[in-house]
């Protein structure tokens, strides 16, 4: 007798099922590597800024300063003009080429603001420039550069290896005008002692001569500028010089052996301000530190006042 095997329905439709979603899987799965066969991959591209641009437009080019006139004393006008050239990679001249320059406009409050104007090179690749305002002194430069794009700082920053400088020095016409002092010299304790010397003798050394002490020597107008002014002038006018210059110099730092047991070590801080005497206006501000070494007490301070007054009176003959 024949064993006849029953295979339920249920299973074989699970069999047809399962062959199908196999067979649909294997399909699929051969389609898409078709697919990822026939698709390159896509190429991935940096979009260059105009910045990056313009930096790459400048390769090879070279600003210099050709020549600047010398120093003057304000009020005065330049005997020749700043100079400046630009070349291209191969040595030529860079023609038509648009530079910004940068120069000092003005002062107020012994302040100095800068404005740009934009010139355009020549046929030899040169500009020239005469600032027309020396009506205030100042020690600083010129700038010339490629005109930017734009204002931005990281843009300018970037400009720094093709921007050329030229120095820029009108003097004070204190040597021909004079100026009345009253700077005090402290000692340790913070007390005033008497008008400084040395800024004084500093001055003189430099063959100018008229300047010296003012009219005024209490100690009660020190900090009282305006009061100081005021009473300056009611006694010596003002037009028989043309500034008052006051302040302090003082002990940053107490006179104090070192450690090497090798001499003193003290810092000398100066705080000068000048005033025109016609006005009262403030004309001049500045801070001025000095750290003094010496074999002893005496030597220590010595050479830190000398040197503290050799800087003040070298920053207000381009300062005032």
């Amino acid at each position: 007798m024949k064993k006849i095997k029953i295979v339920s329905s249920a299973l074989i439709t699970a069999i047809i099922l399962t062959s199908c979603a196999t067979t649909s899987e294997s399909a699929n799965s051969q389609a898409t590597n078709s697919h990822s066969k026939d698709k390159a991959p896509k190429e991935i591209v940096i979009e260059e800024s105009p910045e990056d641009i313009f930096i790459k437009s400048l390769e090879g080019l070279s600003i210099t300063k050709v020549s600047s006139p010398k120093e003057i004393t304000k009020g005065k006008k330049f005997s020749e003009p700043f100079v400046f050239s630009a070349s291209n990679a191969d040595q030529t001249p860079a023609e038509g080429l648009s530079l910004t320059l940068e120069y000092p406009a003005a002062k107020a409050e012994g302040k100095i603001t800068f404005e740009k104007t934009v010139l355009t090179t020549d046929s030899e690749g040169k500009i020239t420039f005469t600032p027309e305002d020396t009506s205030f002194a100042a020690k600083t430069s010129i700038k010339v550069y490629p005109t930017p794009l734009n204002d931005d700082e990281s843009l300018l920053k970037r400009l720094e290896p093709f921007t050329a400088s030229a120095d820029y020095k009108v003097k004070s016409d204190i040597a021909s005008k004079g100026a009345v002092l009253f700077v005090w010299d402290f000692n340790e304790k913070d007390r005033p002692v008497n008008n400084s010397y040395n800024i004084q003798a500093e001055f003189r050394g430099r063959g100018i001569t008229l300047v010296g002490n003012g009219p005024i020597g209490e100690t009660s107008y020190i900090g009282k500028p305006k009061a100081l002014y005021k009473d300056t002038y009611d006694i010596i006018g003002g037009s028989a010089y043309g500034y008052l210059i006051y302040g302090t110099i003082k002990f940053e730092e107490p006179v104090t052996a070192l450690e090497d047991e090798s001499g003193y070590y003290c810092i000398l801080k100066a705080e000068i301000e000048a005033v025109n005497m016609k006005n009262g206006s403030l004309v001049y501000s500045s801070i001025t530190t000095y750290e003094s070494k010496g074999k002893n007490w005496n030597e220590c301070v010595s050479n830190g006042k000398d040197k503290l007054s050799e800087l003040v009176v070298s920053d207000i003959m381009y300062g005032l």
